[in-house]
Parts: C-alpha cells; sequence; structure tokens
C-alpha cells in the first residue's frame, strides 16, 4: 500500500474512548508502548522517558503512574512513553546498540531511515504531533553526575515560548536552564510543530535519587494542574532561578571540556561547587603512564555536571560550568 493510502495516524488519540489503555504503536521495525488516560475534550499532553537507555528516573516515574494513578475526570487526555528507545534502555546504553545512533540527535527522524532515525520518525509522525503540550524526562545517565535542572527551547517568542518557560517553572524544585533551538532533539521537534515543550535532566549516575523521583513527581502533577487536564487547588511554586543561554553550543552538554585524550578520568570539582576560571576541574591520566593532565575551567561558575565513569576517550564531555 502507498504512503499516501495509509491512515494518518495508526492511534488516533482523538478517537480513542474515555477511561485508561495500554496500546502498542509499530512501524518499520520499530516500536513502544503508550498508555492513555482519556477524557473529555481537551489539552493533550505527552510525557516521556527513556530517549536515552541509561536515564531510569522517567521510567521509574511513568511505570509508577501507569500503576496507580486513576484519575476521576479529565479535560483532554495524557499520554506516557515509559521508555521511548527500547534497544538502548535493554542494552542499558545511551544510545541505540543497533546503529549506535543518538535519537536525541535524530529528530525529526527518517522513515528509510537507521532504526534510530525510523524511531524518531514514529515517534515524531504519530505521536508528537498528535499532542498539544510535551514532556521529556532525561538525566545524566550512567556515566554523569549532574545538578537537576528543567528547561525549554528559548527564543521563540509568543505564546509558545512563555508557555514553556510556565512548563518549566512547575518543575521548581530544580534550577532553569533555557537555550536557542539545537536540530536533532525531541524539544526541537515539538518546537518545529509549535508545541510547547519542557524537559528535565535528574541526577543519574545510573541510578535513581529518591529525591529527584518526587520532585519531578511534584512537577508533573503541577503540569497537569497548568494545562487544566484535571481540575482542584494547585501547589503553590517556589521561585526558581532561570538561566537563558544565547548559544545553543552552552546548552550542548557533549562539547564542554573535552578529554585532551585516552585514558583513566579523575574528577576534583564535586557537583554544584563554585569555581573559578581556570580552576583544576579534574585531571586525565594515560594508561601508559606518560601522560598526566589537567582539566581547567574554561569559565567561573558552578559546577553543574560532571563525568562519573572513569575510562574516557579523547573528545569526551568531562565537565560542565555555568556562570551562577
Amino acid at each position: 500500500m502507498a504512503d499516501s493510502q495509509l491512515p494518518k495516524y495508526l492511534i488516533d488519540l482523538s478517537r480513542v474512548k474515555p477511561g485508561f489503555h495500554r496500546r502498542r504503536l509499530e512501524r518499520d521495525g520499530v516500536g513502544f508502548d503508550l498508555f492513555i488516560w482519556r477524557g473529555g475534550p481537551g489539552p493533550v499532553l505527552l510525557v516521556n522517558g527513556a530517549t536515552h537507555g541509561d536515564e531510569y528516573e522517567g521510567p521509574t516515574l511513568l511505570s509508577r503512574w501507569v500503576r496507580d494513578w486513576r484519575p476521576k475526570r479529565l479535560a483532554g487526555a495524557v499520554v506516557m512513553v515509559p521508555v521511548l528507545n527500547e534497544p538502548a534502555f535493554f542494552a542499558g546504553q545511551r544510545c541505540n546498540p543497533d546503529d549506535r545512533a543518538n535519537l536525541a540527535r535524530s529528530f525529526p527522524g527518517k522513515r528509510r531511515g537507521n532504526p534510530t532515525e525510523r524511531l524518531a520518525a514514529l515517534f515524531d509522525q504519530q505521536v508528537l504531533a498528535q499532542a498539544t503540550h510535551y514532556a521529556d524526562l532525561h538525566s545524566a545517565g550512567a556515566a554523569y553526575e549532574l545538578k537537576p535542572w528543567s528547561g525549554h527551547v528559548s527564543g521563540i517568542g509568543g505564546k509558545v515560548e512563555r508557555t514553556q518557560r510556565e512548563m518549566s517553572a512547575c518543575f521548581d524544585h530544580f534550577w532553569c536552564w533555557a537555550g536557542p533551538y539545537l536540530p536533532g532533539r525531541t524539544l526541537s521537534a515539538a518546537c518545529l510543530r509549535g508545541i510547547p515543550g519542557t524537559y528535565v535532566e535528574c541526577r543519574g549516575c545510573g541510578d535513581v535519587d529518591g529525591g529527584d523521583l518526587r520532585a519531578i513527581d511534584e512537577g508533573l502533577r503541577s503540569l497537569i494542574g497548568l494545562l487544566g487536564i484535571t481540575a482542584g487547588p494547585r501547589r503553590r511554586l517556589r521561585p526558581q532561578f532561570t538561566r537563558i543561554s544565547r548559544n545553543a553550543d552552552d546548552t550542548h552538554l557533549q562539547l564542554h571540556h573535552p578529554s585532551p585524550h585516552d585514558g583513566l578520568y579523575i574528577p576534583l570539582a564535586p557537583i554544584n561547587r563554585k569555581v573559578r576560571r581556570g580552576a583544576i576541574l579534574g585531571r586525565v591520566l594515560s594508561l601508559d603512564g606518560k601522560k598526566e593532565t589537567d582539566v581547567p575551567a574554561i569559565r567561573g561558575g558552578r559546577v553543574v555536571m560532571i563525568r562519573r565513569q572513569r575510562s574516557v576517550r579523547k573528545g569526551d564531555a568531562l565537565a560542565v560550568v555555568v556562570p551562577f
């Protein structure tokens, strides 16, 4: 059958009956499970975890919601995908082991591309396209630790950007870091569709911090209330420190403080420490013992991400320092 003859949506959310539903979405050899809470007319909030396979906070929280959340009344719908990148998740890796591609750099994807591009296209065309609002739950993964934040794409202007700021502010236990459009991300795909989106970055370290889990649980409930999907009194939000970067590379974490060579990394500046420009953040030791290279901070500020995995290749990001 030609593409023009296929139904627009394999699962049309507007036709799903009120109540709670589990659906499996598959196409072109890739797929994922989605869980749908459908009420009356209203917004459609899409939330996913495990865009990267070694980030466990999203799957942990969303699987609990799938098990426990049965609201009596909803205006609109909530759609959750606890594990978007199943191949990476079950391999315990950041990227898809089938093609080694990074899903968070593959949007909007390609129907005839590699497995990761096909997965991005399926999510973008079949699910994200039906949403009115979007949230992506990330973390530092297995190799890193970070000071948790929420964020959104800045520089859009108008109602979409105002809504995104409000959405990010719902995760008020975290600080907020917004930055310009960066191609390939889930939020970038939402941006291209004019869909307000936010994301969170939790602590990581290959584990799930209980405080982070409570924080994103409260944030998600606040977000659902903000959108009017559920009724009732809303939690009063805390003031949130916000940094808006003007350069997209500033929020591209993998570019910060690249390792000067292969070897063993020894971090010296803990997370959340304030450092001056030139302060030694860590040291890379070559395995033959011939090199021992300090990694100085390229600017002053607060250490918001550090590499915990000691084995490093040349170019691996080792730390992120943000001026605040």
